[in-house]
């Protein structure tokens, strides 16, 4: 097994001993010289950061005793600078995992699947990476070094012709391809059909020479074999033999985003088993209890004729309970099984839900909404919106002690966005912080491709927002 010869300084940000055991023993196995500073808490490692202490590579757990998830990553990657920052994530946090990439992190490692040759890798490629980078910026003339020793395969070429000028090893291992057969090649000729046209209208290259890579695109590139590969772009403005041209890095993130997909596919029939047992439910209560205390009824008043003048409060009583109890039951299914939507659409359902919170709790609901936009989501869509919604209804009757709330529903390019807010005192930190806490609507919102955030305060209240893509096509609403 080959070891790493040179020695390699890690800040692990650890709360978990056995996790970190276990990593200091995989680390220990791949690297011959290997100095390893613990921190187990957020603050802890802020403190470590800013004495100035040099790391090579910062490994952060994404669930510490002081601060987890987005607040974390935020402030470790601040502090660290330049420094790269891995994620060691479980599945439960997998889908964060991904979006953290674009906060800047160098990669996240499932700790369920860790082993001395990924833990090994991962770093690896983060310290070369980080050089890649910084020698870039740094000078051009230790530009050939620099190319032809990054991990990640990289190309030259020139934006007008879109000819190939220049090649770095780590392309012809990856593409399978020569540099003599890359150099007879142009840049397209590497993409997947059209991907070209996608990857150039999203990601133009920059031939002004300024040291900023522009932002990542996610393009499906063809080896010489044929197969496919999902790539992570990065395109920079490059002088190359005194004429300008550009520079493109791909990284390889077939295996996050097929991860990612299948992550989607489980939420989605997570989703549909969870309506599936709310019909039973409701056709249960419907079908059952409500029809047996419906016949209770007519039984017990035919008794009632015939007791005694003296035990007419006990029947009256009886009688209301009875009453109550179908009220409830029907309540019950209605929430289950919410009639307007499914008869009217989703706004006709809304209406209906937030009169129906207005009356039992006094809760005024303010609404703004695009009914223009119902149209864009089918059935299943609109179901999934409306279980959001409801979900942010419960939060503000549970957790917000508030007296009022607004709910918009509007167009933002082309997505639709909802917001929802209140004017209660916030939810509870431990609460918001809890992993299982919206978890159903976490998971509807990754099923509509979506995207949400909480912003929560002690003294205005919560806010939810959720950003969902428009089809192309609207839905008749004579399609559920």
């Amino acid at each position: 097994m080959q070891k790493h010869t040179k020695s390699v300084t890690l800040l692990v940000i650890e709360d978990n001993s056995g996790d970190y055991l276990l990593l200091d023993e995989y680390l220990r196995e791949r690297f011959d010289e290997v100095t390893v500073t613990r921190a187990i808490t957020c603050k802890e490692a802020s403190a470590l950061l800013q004495q100035q202490h040099v790391f090579q590579v910062v490994l952060l757990d994404l669930s510490l005793p002081d601060k987890t998830g987005e607040a974390l990553v935020k402030e470790i990657m601040a502090i660290a600078g330049d420094t790269p920052v891995i994620v060691l994530t479980g599945y439960a946090d997998i889908e964060f995992s991904i979006t953290s990439l674009s906060f800047g992190i160098a990669d996240y490692l499932l700790k369920d699947d860790l082993q001395a040759d990924v833990i090994y890798k991962s770093i690896v490629y983060a310290i070369e990476r980080k050089k890649v980078l910084s020698l870039l910026q740094e000078s051009e003339k230790k530009y050939s070094n620099l190319f032809q020793l990054s991990p990640q395969p990289m190309w030259v070429y020139q934006p007008n012709t879109l000819e190939i000028l220049e090649v770095n090893n780590a392309a012809e291992v990856v593409y399978g391809y020569s540099r003599d057969n890359f150099l007879k090649l142009h840049i397209p000729d590497i993409f997947l059909g059209n991907e070209f046209a996608k990857f150039a209208s999203a990601n133009i290259p920059n031939a002004s020479l300024e040291n900023k890579l522009d932002a990542p695109v996610v393009i499906s590139h063809r080896k010489k074999n044929g197969e496919i590969i999902l790539v992570n772009i990065l395109t920079s403005g490059i002088e190359y033999n005194g004429i300008n041209c550009a520079l493109m890095v791909a990284h390889d993130v077939t295996e996050q985003t097929l991860l990612k997909r299948s992550l989607e596919e489980a939420y989605a029939n997570i989703v549909s088993v969870e309506e599936q047992e709310r019909e039973r439910f409701a056709a249960d209560i419907h079908d059952g209890v409500t029809q047996n205390l419906i016949a209770l009824k007519v039984y017990f008043s035919f008794l009632k004729k015939s007791m005694e003048k003296e035990n007419n409060v006990i029947t009256e009583n009886i009688v209301d309970l009875l009453e109550k109890s179908i009220r409830d039951c029907k309540d019950i299914v209605s929430n289950i099984r919410p009639k307007e939507l499914i008869d009217k659409g989703l706004f006709a359902g809304l209406t209906t839900l937030v009169q129906n919170v207005a009356e039992a709790s006094a809760i005024h609901i303010d609404t703004h909404v695009d009914l223009s936009l119902e149209h864009y989501f089918d059935f299943n869509a609109q179901l999934n919106i409306y279980r959001i919604i409801q979900e942010c209804i419960n939060n503000l009757l549970k957790h917000a002690q508030a007296t009022a709330a607004v709910l918009s529903i509007t167009r933002e390019d082309t997505h639709m966005k909802i917001v929802f807010s209140d004017n209660g005192k916030g939810i509870a930190e431990e609460v918001l912080t809890r992993q299982s806490s919206f978890l159903s609507m976490k998971r509807r919102t990754a099923v509509l491709n979506g995207r949400f955030q909480v912003q929560n305060n002690k003294n205005t209240g919560a806010q939810f927002t959720f950003l969902f893509p428009l089809k192309n096509i609207p839905h008749s609403s004579r399609s559920f």
